[in-house]
């Protein structure tokens, strides 16, 4: 929780003057530290790492942090050089002087898969990233990690997921408050769009750089991005995606907890060791099916992912089992199927989910190794 240092800054009300539309309004800092206490909430923190990329949007997360820093815990920035691009290494020694000058500590963290490396994913470069950064947050006792992620951002992540066949969850995208880790990434810039931002750092004389690749269509957010102007000429704007996110985010908040307070009612029985649980059967097959769908997948989540956290849960593929294991549950007959870490049986009028073994290397006489799935169905 943000511990103001002296007096509670007053968060003045936008000045709106005719062609000054608030979306091109330079955001303040004491908008910004407002913005910090909504992401933070009742969360205890004692210091925050800032990823800056050199970016406008990151430049102003710190330029706006470094002017209200009187009222924030001990800030640090960081910024990863992909090694993709020659221009990041300039980049980063660029956000190092910036926070040189303003008195901010700043590291340099170099993401050795990508250099010298040639068609690098946007999203093996971000789970890099999110890595390099999680670390660094540890290695200096940061609680809470920071990302200017904006409005723009989040429409665009709206409109992938739902490209992607997303369900309720995904449709909800970024959220301002997330655990990764034993860190919380808060962004507290989700609904804010991007304009204000490029208005601060020209406000402010903050240079920046750009990154060519924002604009190479050859990434699928890139071509997204292009779509919007068309999009929001059909009403459909970034502004009304947040609120659509928004609304998904609660909406799955609130089934979750109906979920878990169905499950802990319906547990019979939980092994000692945490690797497997046992339900009432019936619930599964009474209860609405996307409240039974979280119910499982709570279940799941509930034993634990030891030696299988490189494994996600496919929504069309639970879907599949929950309608599989209903259809049992309705002729009361056994149902035996493994799914990501675990494996889910019926029989006797309960349900129980236990983890699945391990999967073992086979080596081949010609040297290949191959995956065996030891697990039965």
């Amino acid at each position: 929780m943000l511990k103001p240092q002296t007096s509670k800054p007053v968060v003045p009300e936008p000045d709106l003057e005719e062609g000054n539309p608030i979306d091109e309004l330079p955001l303040t800092p004491e908008e910004a530290l407002a913005l910090y206490r909504g992401a933070l909430g009742n969360d205890e923190c004692t210091g925050m790492l800032l990823g800056v990329s050199g970016g406008p949007d990151s430049m102003a997360l710190l330029g706006l942090t470094a002017s209200a820093r009187a009222y924030l815990p001990p800030v640090a920035v960081a910024t990863v050089d992909h090694g993709i691009r020659k221009e990041s290494r300039d980049e980063a020694n660029f956000v190092a002087e910036f926070c040189k000058e303003i008195g901010i500590p700043h590291c340099i963290l170099l993401w050795t898969e990508g250099v010298g490396a040639t068609n690098v994913s946007q999203e093996a470069a971000r789970k890099g990233r999110y890595a390099l950064l999680t670390g660094h947050a540890r290695a200096i006792d940061a609680s809470h990690m920071v990302t200017a992620h904006t409005l723009d951002d989040q429409a665009e992540t709206v409109l992938m997921r739902l490209a992607a066949g997303t369900g309720l969850g995904g449709l909800g995208a970024m959220r301002p408050n997330v655990e990764r880790g034993a860190l919380r990434h808060i962004r507290p810039f989700l609904e804010v769009p991007k304009s204000r931002l490029v208005a601060t750092c020209t406000q402010n004389h903050w240079l920046y750089a750009k990154d060519p690749s924002n604009e190479d269509s050859r990434f699928a957010r890139t071509r997204f991005r292009s779509l919007m102007p068309i999009l929001a000429g059909e009403g459909l704007t970034p502004e009304r995606l947040g609120t659509l996110a928004a609304r998904a985010r609660r909406t799955e908040d609130a089934l979750d907890h109906v979920a878990r307070r169905t499950v802990e009612n319906s547990i019979i029985r939980r092994a000692p060791d945490g690797g497997a649980i046992r339900l009432k059967a019936d619930v599964f097959y009474t209860e609405p099916f996307d409240l039974a769908l979280r119910m499982l997948k709570l279940a799941m989540l509930a034993i634990g992912m030891e030696g299988h956290t490189d494994v996600q849960i496919s929504l069309s593929k639970l879907e599949r089992l929950l309608k599989n294991l209903r259809m049992a549950i309705r002729d009361q007959r056994p149902f035996r199927q493994s799914l990501a870490w675990t494996v889910i049986a019926h029989g006797g009028g309960f349900i129980e989910v236990r983890t699945a073994p391990p999967r073992r290397a086979i080596k081949e006489k010609s040297g290949a190794t191959l995956r065996a799935d030891t697990r039965r169905n």
